[in-house]
């Protein structure tokens, strides 16, 4: 039966034919599981899109201190601890946009010894051991922003969670004042939950 199904398999291997069957197996097997990691890719490819575009929106519904943000001639910067995709991803959803008149620029670092001046930090789950180093790191008036359980005990501002396959956001209102932000209430109002104190 089986080499009626792989009739080119049985003529070109020409495998006893009480093997054929673990050869279409293996070959099944191989079709689900690539066909498993493209769908996985290509959801992880969506949740980076979502995120990036995220990141960029949040700077609509956030308002810094005086003094805090660069000169109008000077880039507001995103830097991101965290995997190249992503990085790439954000600099094609701000390409051609500003943040209250300045460009922007996307910075990827590889720990929080670089970090200088950023108006955001985005800490990827994969780096979430050193958020307590950047949060000490960073500038004074940094938005943290994570996608890992528990970050906004850790310091984060905003962290990125998935509710029902969809990403949401869960914010620390307490550290963003910390930090002399102000959320826009609209920001809040979306938000999947609003921590307003310690834990």
């Amino acid at each position: 039966m089986i080499a009626r199904f792989f009739p080119v398999l049985a003529r070109t291997i020409r495998f006893p034919a009480g093997r054929l069957w673990v050869i279409a197996l293996v070959f099944t097997a191989f079709a689900i599981v690539n066909q498993s990691w493209a769908q996985a890719e290509s959801e992880q490819a969506l949740e980076r899109r979502v995120k990036a575009a995220f990141l960029y929106r949040f700077t609509e519904f956030i308002t810094w201190p005086e003094g805090a943000l660069p000169a109008p001639d000077r880039p507001f910067v995103i830097a991101v601890i965290g995997p190249e995709a992503l990085v790439d991803e954000l600099r094609q959803v701000v390409a051609g946009r500003a943040v209250q008149g300045r460009p922007v620029e996307i910075r990827r670092l590889s720990d929080e010894t670089g970090l200088l001046g950023e108006n955001i930090i985005f800490v990827s789950d994969g780096e979430r051991r050193r958020l307590p180093q950047v949060v000490r790191a960073a500038p004074r008036e940094a938005l943290i922003v994570t996608e890992s359980d528990g970050a906004l005990s850790l310091g984060s501002i905003i962290n990125f969670v998935l509710v029902d396959g969809r990403i949401r956001f869960e914010i620390a209102l307490d550290a963003a004042e910390r930090r002399g932000l102000r959320l826009s209430s609209r920001l809040l109002a979306v938000a999947q939950t609003v921590r307003t104190g310690p834990p």
